[in-house]
């Protein structure tokens, strides 16, 4: 139990998780209600994920677990860079995004191809 949180991918959606919460609380009043919960759940959806494919014991769970990673990694990059065209944000935080973006991205497809 507890083996995902030595996993590099696992610390990497953790540290997303941390960004979204600093991107979430750069938006406008205007998105507290619809855009931070959608993107906080997303973030956490990452990490969990991760976590939860990781304690199962078939290839097919685990697999099934890192594609939804994916996808939720998918819609918060979706939302990060459209976000800031919105409301003019800096675009340091998007900056801040496509440098930990790839690296978690690679990190699921690895877990992934040695699920084969």
């Amino acid at each position: 139990m507890n083996q995902h949180r030595r996993l590099g991918t696992w610390l990497l959606a953790k540290q997303l998780v941390r960004y979204i919460y600093d991107f979430t609380d750069a938006l406008p009043p205007a998105e507290k209600y619809v855009t931070v919960p959608q993107l906080r759940r997303a973030a956490w959806s990452v990490q969990n994920n991760i976590a939860e494919g990781n304690a199962k014991l078939g290839k097919r769970e685990r697999r099934r677990f890192l594609d939804c990673s994916l996808g939720s990694l998918a819609e918060i990059d979706s939302m990060v860079v459209t976000l800031p065209e919105l409301y003019g944000l800096d675009n340091r935080l998007v900056e801040t995004f496509e440098q930990l973006r790839p690296k978690l991205t690679a990190g699921i497809f690895g877990m992934l191809r040695r699920e084969r």
